[in-house]
């Protein structure tokens, strides 16, 4: 058999006005009256709100903010993790590395006995890897376009 209690509370849903609500939760009615607003609550055939709306209005969508602080933090921890098993490469340090390999190679190919036309051909060849890099990188990447423009720029700042 179920416990019966005692309760102020109707057995149909609660619905308030601004004034009696904003009491019960410490507002002014016009502060209430504005985060109602801010939220497109609307009222029900006699001026009131349901409890949910003015929680809502009040303290927002806390469980959509939990939700994505969840999933940034997820997203950065799956970052850390593939920076600390290397499956990530700094692309600065990578062309880094390459650049000087390639001014040797260069050197080489300078002062060797090969043909001009020869020479030229392998230096165009090494000048495509900054774009061969590019490339791979685009076809990889998956953030939002707007979001890539502005990584390349703070990437080009970083580089100067």
């Amino acid at each position: 058999m179920g416990r019966i209690t005692k309760s102020n509370v109707p057995a149909a849903a609660l619905r308030w006005s601004i004034e009696r609500a904003g009491i019960e939760f410490g507002l002014t009615s016009q502060t209430l009256r504005k985060s109602l607003g801010k939220t497109t609550a609307t009222a029900d055939a006699d001026g009131l709100f349901t409890t949910k709306q003015i929680c809502q209005a009040i303290f927002g969508s806390m469980h959509v903010e939990k939700l994505a602080t969840q999933r940034q933090l997820t997203r950065r921890y799956e970052l850390e993790n593939a920076i600390t098993e290397a499956t990530v490469l700094d692309r600065v340090e990578l062309m880094k590395g390459l650049a000087l390999i390639a001014d040797a190679m260069v050197r080489r190919i300078m002062s060797s006995g090969l043909a001009r036309s020869e020479k030229e051909d392998i230096l165009k060849d090494l000048s495509s890897i900054p774009l061969v890099l590019e490339e791979t990188a685009h076809r990889q990447i998956r953030l939002p376009r707007a979001k890539v423009k502005r990584h390349e720029e703070d990437q080009s700042e970083l580089a100067s």
